[in-house]
Formats: C-alpha cells, sequence, structure tokens
C-alpha cells in the first residue's frame, strides 16, 4: 500500500511538471505570436534550459515520493550516510569521464576518417547561441542527470523493491524495472537504441547498489551528456543528436564495453576505499524489501 502511496504521488508530480512546461510554451507562444517549432522547442538555449530544469526538478519529487509512500526521510535516498558523498561523486567521476571521452573521441573518429560529420549536419548558429547552448550544458546538465538518477535509481527503485521480502529478488526487479522506464521515457527508438539506453540504466542501478549510493550513477549520467553535448552542439547538431530514433549494433557494443570497464572499475575503487554500502535509515515505517533491510545492498 505504501509504494502505490509514493507511486501517486510521483505520477501527479510528473503531470504537473508536464502541465508546467505545456503552459511556458504557451506564454512564448504568445510573446513571439507564433508557435515555436520543433527545432526551437528542441535547441534553442532557453527550451534546452527549460528542459534540464524540468528533470532537475525529479529531485525533489523523488524526496516527496519517497517520504510520502515510504516514511523515509530524502536524505537517505542520496546514499546510505544520508546524504551525497560529495568526494565519492568526484573521484568516481573520474572514471566513468575517461571511459566515455574515449568512446566518443574513438567513434569521432573514426567518423571522419569515413568522410562523415560525425557530430552532426553542421546546422549554422551563431557565435553567441553556441557559446549560450555550452553555458546551459556545462551548468544544468549535471542537475538533469540528478533529476533522472534521483527519480529511476533512486524512487523507481525502492517503489519497485518495496513489493519483495527477499533483498536479492527486489535488487534485481528493480533494476530491471528501472531500466525499463527508463528507456521508454526517451521516446521514439528503434529496439538497438532502446537496448543501449536499458543497459545504461542497467550499469547506473549496479552502480547504486555495489556504492551506496546515487553519486557515481549520477557522475556516469552527467559525464556521458555532457560529453556527448558539447561536441555536438559545437559542430552544429544538436537537432540531429536529440532527434535520434535508431542505433546501430556497433554503437551499441562499443557501449557494452564502457558499461563493462566502468562497472568493474567502480567495484574495485569502492572495495579499495572500504566504501561503505549496507544501512538501514532510522524510522523506517513499511518494509522496502532490498532498499531499507540489512543486507540490501543499498
Amino acid at each position: 500500500m505504501a509504494a502505490l502511496v509514493g507511486l501517486a504521488v510521483a505520477a501527479a508530480g510528473v503531470a504537473l511538471l508536464l502541465l508546467g512546461f505545456s503552459v511556458a510554451v504557451g506564454v512564448v507562444s504568445l510573446v513571439i505570436g507564433r508557435l515555436p517549432t520543433d527545432e526551437e522547442l528542441l535547441t534553442s538555449p532557453w527550451a534546452f534550459l527549460g528542459t534540464n530544469l524540468l528533470l532537475a526538478a525529479l529531485v525533489p519529487l523523488a524526496w516527496l515520493a519517497v517520504w510520502a509512500g515510504h516514511g523515509v526521510r530524502p536524505r537517505w535516498l542520496s546514499s546510505v550516510r544520508g546524504g551525497l558523498r560529495w568526494r565519492w561523486l568526484l573521484l568516481s567521476g573520474v572514471l566513468p569521464a575517461a571511459v566515455v571521452l574515449l568512446g566518443v573521441g574513438g567513434l569521432g573518429l573514426l567518423g571522419v576518417l569515413a568522410g562523415e560529420q560525425p557530430f552532426g549536419s553542421g546546422d549554422q548558429r551563431t557565435l553567441a547561441t553556441t557559446a549560450l547552448l555550452l553555458a546551459v550544458v556545462l551548468l544544468t546538465t549535471p542537475l538533469q542527470a540528478a533529476g533522472e538518477e534521483y527519480f529511476f535509481r533512486g524512487w523507481m527503485s525502492q517503489a519497485a523493491g518495496a513489493w519483495f521480502r527477499a533483498p536479492a529478488v527486489g535488487a534485481v526487479v528493480a533494476a530491471l524495472v528501472s531500466a525499463a522506464l527508463f528507456g521508454l521515457a526517451h521516446g521514439d527508438q528503434d529496439p538497438w537504441l532502446y537496448a543501449d539506453r536499458f543497459l545504461f540504466g542497467l550499469t547506473a542501478s549496479y552502480l547504486v547498489w555495489r556504492t551506496g549510493g546515487l553519486e557515481t550513477a549520477i557522475a556516469f549520467h552527467a559525464v556521458n551528456n555532457v560529453v556527448i553535448f558539447v561536441p555536438t552542439i559545437v559542430a552544429g547538431g544538436l537537432g540531429d543528436a536529440l532527434e535520434t530514433t535508431s542505433a546501430s549494433p556497433f554503437l551499441v557494443l562499443t557501449d557494452v564495453v564502457g558499461f563493462v570497464v566502468i562497472a568493474v572499475g567502480t567495484a574495485w575503487l569502492a572495495r579499495r576505499r572500504g566504501l561503505v554500502r549496507l544501512t538501514v535509515p532510522p524510522r523506517v515505517e513499511s518494509s522496502l524489501g532490498a532498499v531499507t533491510r540489512p543486507g540490501s545492498g543499498r
């Protein structure tokens, strides 16, 4: 029953956020005297900023949902320490950054050698617009990544795991459910692109389970998006990137190799530092399955 209360809060919150975004689009339409084009809604600095802030708002929504649905204070959603471990967040983000940089750089080089435009079609933008987009990406994409991780790997994993008494079963089901819905939330896509996003979600869930918090998953998500968006914006291919609906098997295989390296490397680093990953938050009023009982992994 508790999980259903949290689900209702999360669903209502998402609906309100989408309604707010629609109202904002309506206000912009009145100001400019027309409906914004699809490209403007995707790639203008203000639309990109609005989308990132909309997704960042999932952080307080996840806090509210886990508090209302499970009686857990919001700070326990971040980690077993009852808050974000900032040093670990920064340290554990180094490996994902290196892996993503190597992967994106390697794919870009292959595109150049093949005579392709590796990061998009080269749409013409003013220098000011490009600079503004880059500033938005660098300043707000980490917030967007945090919003998605708090919602999918934080609250949603709690909600799914709450239905199972066995911690291992709850953890596996939570990872599968959150990864599946995370992939679907990205819209129209072919099976290969969906598989890539699904596997990204599974990797993030493993990082949360292995480290006892959301920090590494947030860092992984943030550096992945920043490293992809920055060269794409510079090359003028942001619209193409955001409207992508397909992926090649080679791209998925490349990403999977990177995911494995990040997962194994993070596990080694966490073990080497003796990272605490098990705890039971105080004053828990509901059974959270794999989430809050001893040996749960979170």
